[in-house]
């Protein structure tokens, strides 16, 4: 690699889904792989499923919380600055409604909307969600607004609460991940 080449700033946008516990394995492939700085943006949903602290173990920096004390190191303006892509992992049926009707409900939405460069959404949901009407214009409408929507992978998973085996939409595999994210950057 060309030594004056600028490193690639990647921002990960994460959404509140279940299969947030697979975030740091996709953290760490991607600074494995792709020679650049990692910040990770945290919807308070994706709070719930995982703290930050956690997530700052895989990433050069987490930005979580919506608190106004945050903000003059944190407003989605400087955020979009310091970055070259953005992709959204896990990107709910919330977090898609929100950007294709345009919405701004928090940070995250709000820097989605205002980005120059190419913003990638892996949606993540229930397989019932993903085949509504609703999610799939949504879908459409993003990517007639020239977003890329990556089709989700279906895994199978035990479901305790269910007690039996089902399918949903998840993240393609991590080596697939940074082949889209290496399309987009460039690398």
């Amino acid at each position: 690699m060309d030594e004056h080449k600028k490193k690639a700033r990647i921002l990960i946008g994460v959404s509140g889904s279940v299969d947030i516990v697979l975030l740091p394995k996709y953290l760490q492939t991607i600074k494995a792989n792709i020679d650049c700085t990692l910040t990770v943006l945290m919807t308070k949903s994706a709070e719930v499923f995982i703290p930050a602290t956690t997530i700052a173990l895989f990433a050069d920096r987490v930005i979580s919380g919506e608190k106004p004390e945050d903000w003059p190191t944190d407003k989605p303006s400087r955020i979009i600055a310091d970055h070259d892509i953005v992709a959204v992992m896990p990107a709910t049926a919330n977090t898609l409604a929100a950007v294709a009707t345009g919405s701004a409900p928090n940070r995250l939405a709000t820097i989605i909307m205002a980005a120059t460069y190419p913003v990638l959404f892996f949606p993540v949901m229930g397989a019932s969600m993903w085949e509504k009407p609703a999610v799939r214009r949504n879908v459409q409408q993003l990517r007639e607004d020239g977003y890329q929507v990556v089709e989700p992978v279906w895994h199978e998973n035990f479901d305790v609460s269910l007690a039996r085996m089902v399918g949903h939409p998840s993240f393609p595999s991590p080596e697939d991940v940074i082949a889209i994210l290496r399309d987009n950057i460039g690398s």
